[in-house]
Formats: C-alpha cells, sequence, structure tokens
C-alpha cells in the first residue's frame, strides 16, 4: 500500500494523508497532534499504534 501526502491548494497549512484507499486530514504539519487525535486519524487510515 502506498501512502500519499496532497497539500490543500490556497489558504491553510491543511493536508490529505492517503494510505491505500483511506485517507484523513492532517491539521497544521508544524504542531505537535494530541494523542486522542491520533487515536481517531489511525482509526481512519485503518491502522492501530502498534502499526506505526
Amino acid at each position: 500500500m502506498g501512502v500519499l501526502f496532497e497539500k490543500r491548494h490556497g489558504k491553510g497549512s491543511h493536508g490529505t494523508l492517503r494510505y491505500g484507499n483511506c485517507k484523513t486530514i492532517l491539521k497544521d504539519r508544524k504542531k505537535e497532534i494530541g494523542p486522542g487525535l491520533l487515536v481517531v486519524m489511525l482509526k481512519q487510515l485503518g491502522l492501530n499504534r502498534d502499526d506505526i
């Protein structure tokens, strides 16, 4: 499975992270994300903490 990051066009620092057929939105890539958001993002990508 391939991993792809797509920057959003226009203003803002958001981007889309794709893993296979799954995707999640990344907010400001310069800031840390909290553990709760990490769990949500992994779930959207079909992964769990053991996978990373």
